[in-house]
């Protein structure tokens, strides 16, 4: 308990640090941009690459892995249609546009800075080592789908300028949609997901199914940028909250009752879902946990980079954030009652 209002407290100092920075007007103007470009470019994907690379596969954990790796799969694309329907019919979010940030945001868990440490205290070295297989699903998901998820609800001239912000080129492309949607949309993906992040994912999973690791000499700078990551995600948080009202956002009912949902539901559901197949207990544990952490902090700055509404992504962290205060020690004295003992 002491472990998880620790990691908690930790975020919300970040968090409150950038806040501050962000009243305080102490950076210029287009700050966060910047940032933002920083983090998503540069910053994130040496994370991935040195937290899995830096692991090693052996043949007793591989059957285990690749549970883990179908399983979460599974996960994400369900949470995502849950998580649109819950938005859309009962939410009933708007304006509309925030219908794809509320559906990114549903499916999403803060599994990297929060779930590596408590898990590891919590339930120890094997499902730890799930968690961080479970993460490498996550990355793929966040960097590849989320961009895609974030123009449901998009008028469709909204979505094409935002693909087509920057180049002439594009620009004409854009005058033959009409006659080439299926191919447009297919081009779209592949563009969502080569960016830097999924390129590390894969060619982290590449390595790490090779048993190749990085020089010391490279793998040292890289995880120190990488370390920078959770902070600097945490910060820019901060700076995106500073502009709304705090107040407002505690009685935002729509904003509460998602985050209830998504902090004490989805968690049941996944236990349903999984309780009854044929994976190993610790695969069943490590895939419940996971879905008990809160939206993940790299959602935010996602959403600034697709344009969209990342004030509104940023509130929905931080409400999850404090109801992971209660739900994680919970639902971790939960699973280890049913499964562990």
């Amino acid at each position: 308990m002491e472990l998880v209002v620790g990691k908690v407290l930790a975020i919300f100092l970040l968090m409150a640090a950038g806040f501050g920075v962000g009243r305080l007007k102490l950076l210029p103007e287009g700050s966060n941009t910047t940032l933002n470009v920083l983090l998503i470019k540069v910053i994130t994907p040496c994370m991935i690459l040195s937290s899995i690379t830096s692991k090693e596969l052996t043949d007793d954990t591989l059957s285990m892995t690749l549970q883990t790796f179908a399983g979460s799969v599974v996960f994400f694309v369900v949470a995502g249609v849950l998580g649109y329907f819950f938005a859309k019919h009962l939410l009933r979010v708007i304006p509309s546009s925030n219908l794809g940030v509320y559906t990114f945001a549903f499916a999403s868990i803060n599994t990297g800075f929060m779930g590596f440490p408590v898990t590891l205290a919590l339930f120890g070295q094997d499902i730890f080592y799930l968690m961080v297989m479970q993460n490498v699903i996550l990355t793929v998901y966040l960097y590849s789908a989320g961009p895609l998820m974030l123009r449901l609800g998009c008028e469709r001239g909204e979505v094409l300028q935002t693909e087509t912000s920057g180049t002439s080129d594009t620009a004409n492309a854009v005058k033959t949609e009409g006659t080439s949607g299926g191919s447009s949309a297919l081009k779209s993906f592949f563009k969502s997901f080569w960016n830097p992040n999924a390129v590390a994912s894969v060619i982290s999973l590449i390595m790490l199914f090779a048993g190749l690791h990085l020089p010391k000499l490279i793998f040292e700078p890289v995880q120190t940028l990488g370390d920078a990551t959770i902070p600097l995600s945490m910060l820019l948080v901060g700076l995106q909250l500073s502009e709304s009202n705090i107040s407002d956002l505690i009685k935002n009912g729509k904003i509460l009752a998602f985050s209830l949902v998504k902090m004490l539901l989805l968690p049941v559901l996944t236990f349903f879902a999984v309780n009854w197949l044929p994976l190993a207990v610790s695969v069943k544990v490590c895939l419940i946990f996971a879905a008990v952490f809160p939206v993940a902090v790299v959602v935010a700055p996602v959403t600034a980079m697709e344009n969209k509404n990342s004030l509104a992504a940023a509130e929905l962290i931080a409400i999850t954030t404090l109801l992971s205060v209660g739900t994680i020690p919970l639902f971790a004295t939960l699973l280890t009652q049913f499964y562990l003992l």
